[in-house]
């Protein structure tokens, strides 16, 4: 083959040909379908989030609980709602007490005691601070922490010495598997307990390594030096030509106290904030700690995301109130936006029928409507999840409070919005009948939709931003300048705004300069726009006239 160019040339004749330069980038806000979940649960990290799928909720969350024995149990119900309605994961923070144990599972290449007799424990537990008991092989620390125990297993491979005689053996299988099931979540892993042994790629066959390349839900703490499996091991080998496995199921962590402390609150949040993947939404899994409740609505207005919360449905509306005056100023902002459904529904989780909130199910049907882009790219986040367009889902729904006009009078001063039963012309049905935040104002801050509109837009500016740092002034600044010029046009044709004479009959402006002040090293991108809003009244008027 024949190459017509080089990709540097110095004084010879040539085609110099540079790699390719992508200036195409127009910026992007991913995990539009994600949403950032606090709960109890009773599996999952506890050193940071973790993100749940439809298909694996009761793998990665443990099994559903019925709320008739702990309410703490509501959040896994909100999460299962939301990933059925349309969330694409569940970034998980899970509350975790501090006085929770997460013990190592430790296998030892046990042997039968001399002059016959049962041989010792192949699996126990141990403390990490601990060390290695006498006889242990390996330790290994599971990191999702399950409360209900893992099925450990561990087998090692043949070995034969020159003359073809079994010898001890240095290659171990580890696999893990479900308590519930019985299926193999982790592994199976092979590899050497030697830290000096390579595959035969010449890359690293030591056990440790080999398991770190292939999960991090496990990590290796200690491997005994010098370590081997006796011939005599009752995992040693093959039976009937299947490998030997030792096999326990260990219980082997301990979540400790349900009833969380303010800093163990605190430590839920800042594993959020600290989030990778990215999420849209906050929710708060049907909690009534008034604590965790200020805390997440604090988050959304720092990293700009809404937080749909829940107010509990078996509240009268003063009560209600009251629960919503009592969580403080953290809610009472765009971002904060309070829910009320008095209605026992069954619990899609573990049965049983209970009073449990609609946020989760806000926040799926929010993210299947993301879904639904236009040729620009754009969701229709103008409207808003409430109406007779959006039914609320669920089996065998009851309400169990019979709300007055002036019910709902006091919850829309209160900015709740309810979710009540609606005899619409279309059909009926339980619905989300008002669509408010908890903007302390008159202006579109208010209105759940614009909310959505304006942080989508400073989330996508400002991710644009990033893109824009650490080039030339002059670049920063044009790029940037075209960048607004196609955003801006973009969410006009999706109907996000309307022309106003405060923009001189536009419905968006942009001006990207730099900083008077510091014009070497800042500048100012200012883009206004006008949103369009959300009808909430219809006030009508008939008049007679009287016959000519």
């Amino acid at each position: 083959m024949t190459v017509q160019f080089s990709r540097t040339i110095g004084k010879r004749s040539g085609v110099q040909l540079g790699l390719v330069m992508d200036k195409s980038e127009i910026g992007s806000v991913a995990s539009d379908y994600n949403a950032g979940f606090i709960g109890r649960f009773t599996r999952g990290r506890t050193d940071k989030v973790f993100a749940v799928t439809r298909e694996k909720i009761e793998r990665q969350l443990g099994a559903g609980v019925s709320l008739n024995i702990t309410a703490l149990a509501e959040a896994q119900v909100q999460a299962y709602e939301a990933l059925r309605y349309g969330t694409q994961q569940v970034i998980t923070s899970r509350l975790i007490s501090s006085s929770a144990v997460n013990k190592l599972l430790v296998a030892t290449a046990s042997v039968p005691a001399q002059g016959g007799g049962a041989a010792p424990d192949v699996w126990t537990t141990g403390l990490e601070n601990a060390g290695l008991p006498d006889g242990a092989l390996i330790a290994f620390k599971h990191l999702d922490c399950y409360n209900d125990g893992l099925v450990c297993q561990i087998n090692a491979l043949e070995t034969e010495d020159d003359q073809g005689v079994a010898a001890p053996s240095k290659v171990i299988t580890v696999q893990f598997a479900d308590p519930v099931d019985g299926k193999v979540i982790i592994g199976p892993f092979t590899g050497s307990l030697d830290p000096a042994a390579k595959d035969e790629f010449g890359n690293s066959y030591f056990i440790t390594d080999v398991i770190e390349k292939g999960t991090d839900s496990l990590q290796v703490i200690e491997v005994k030096d010098s370590a081997t499996v006796p011939v005599n091991c009752p995992f040693y080998g093959t039976a009937n030509n299947k490998a030997k496995f030792s096999t326990a199921t260990l219980i082997y962590f301990t979540e400790g106290a349900t009833v969380y402390t303010s800093a163990e609150m605190a430590a839920a949040v800042d594993r959020l904030r600290r989030s990778r993947p990215n999420f849209t939404y906050l929710c708060a899994g049907g909690s009534e700690n008034l604590t965790l409740l200020s805390m997440l609505g604090a988050l959304g207005s720092e990293i700009n995301k809404q937080f749909p919360f829940d107010v509990p449905g078996r509240l009268t509306p003063e009560a209600a109130v009251a629960f919503i005056q009592s969580i403080g100023s953290d809610i009472k902002t765009m971002y904060g936006q309070a829910f009320w459904a008095p209605l026992k529904r069954d619990n899609p989780m573990a049965g049983g029928k209970a009073y449990f909130g609609t946020s989760g199910q806000q926040i799926g049907l929010r993210c299947a409507r993301n879904a639904q882009v236009n040729s620009k790219g754009i969701a229709p986040r103008n409207r808003a999840i409430a109406g007779s367009d959006f039914g609320l889902a669920g089996t065998n729904i009851t309400q169990m409070y019979d709300v007055s006009d002036d019910d709902l009078e006091l919850l829309a001063a209160n900015q709740i919005n309810p979710c009540i039963f609606k005899d619409y012309p279309s059909g009926a049905k339980y619905a989300w009948v008002d669509s408010l935040t908890g903007a302390q104002t008159t202006g579109a801050s208010k209105l759940i939709a614009v909310a959505e509109m304006s942080s989508f837009l400073d989330d996508m500016v400002a991710a644009y931003g990033q893109e824009t740092l650490q080039k030339p002034m002059a670049t920063s600044i044009k790029d940037m300048s075209r960048f607004l010029g196609t955003l801006l046009p973009a969410i006009e044709s999706a109907g996000w705004l309307n022309p106003t004479a405060e923009l001189d009959g536009a419905a968006w402006q942009y001006e990207v300069k730099r900083n008077e002040a510091a014009p070497y090293d800042e500048y100012d991108a200012m883009y206004p726009v006008c949103f369009d809003g959300t009808a909430r009244v219809a006030r009508l008027q008939q008049s007679i006239v009287r016959q000519s």
